[in-house]
C-alpha cells in the first residue's frame, strides 16, 4: 500500500512536470525575438516633439510677459492701497484689500490653468507621437521578424546595439511626423 502511494505520487509529480511541456508543444509558442527601443531618446530627439516644445515655449514666454505686466499693476495697486490706509475708513480699506486679494487669486488661478493647459497640450503631442511609434514598430516587426519590444530603461543588462531599433524608429518617425501643430488656447 505504501509502495502504491509512492508510485502514484511519483507519477503525479512526473505528470505535473510534463504538463507544461505538453501544453507548450500543443500551442507552439514561438521563441521570443527581442528588439530594444529607447523611449527617452525618442522623447528627446523626435523632431515633432522638439517642434512642439518650441511652440509651447514661445507661447509660455508670451504668457509670462503678459503675467509680468499684470503683476506690476498689482504691485502698484497694493502700494496705493497701503498709502491710502491712513486716509480712508477701515471699512473702505478692507473692501479695497479684499478686492485686491480677489485679483491676486484670479491671476494665480489663470497661471495655474495655463500651466495645466500647456502640459495637457504637450501630452497630446506625446500621444500622437506614441501612436506613430506603435505603427512604425508594427512595420519594423514585420520587416525584421521580432515579436517582443523592450524599453531600454527597463532592461537591466543590455549587450550590444544590434537589437536597438531606436535610430531606425527615430528616422521613420521624423519622416512621418516632422512637426505637430500645437493647438494653443484661445483668449489669453
Amino acid at each position: 500500500m505504501f509502495r502504491m502511494k509512492r508510485v502514484a505520487l511519483i507519477l503525479a509529480a512526473f505528470a505535473g512536470l510534463m504538463l507544461p511541456a505538453i501544453a507548450s508543444a500543443q500551442t507552439k509558442v514561438p521563441p521570443a525575438v527581442i528588439a530594444v527601443i529607447d523611449s527617452q531618446r525618442i522623447n528627446r530627439e523626435a523632431a515633432a516633439l522638439k517642434n512642439a516644445r518650441q511652440q509651447l515655449e514661445q507661447y509660455r514666454a508670451s504668457f509670462q510677459s503678459e503675467i509680468a505686466k499684470e503683476e506690476e499693476k498689482l504691485r502698484a495697486e497694493e502700494q496705493e492701497i497701503a498709502r491710502q490706509r491712513s486716509v480712508v475708513t477701515p471699512e473702505v480699506f478692507e473692501q479695497r484689500r479684499q478686492a485686491f486679494q480677489t485679483k491676486v487669486i484670479d491671476l494665480q488661478k489663470r497661471i495655474q490653468e495655463r500651466s495645466q493647459s500647456l502640459e495637457k497640450m504637450l501630452n497630446g503631442v506625446r500621444e500622437q507621437v506614441t501612436l506613430q511609434v506603435i505603427e512604425i514598430l508594427k512595420g519594423l516587426a514585420t520587416e525584421r521578424g521580432f515579436n517582443f519590444v523592450l524599453d531600454r530603461a527597463q532592461v537591466q543588462l543590455f549587450v550590444g546595439d544590434s537589437i536597438d531599433i531606436t535610430p531606425e524608429v527615430l528616422k521613420r518617425l521624423d519622416q512621418r511626423l516632422p512637426t505637430v501643430k500645437v493647438a494653443l488656447p484661445s483668449g489669453k
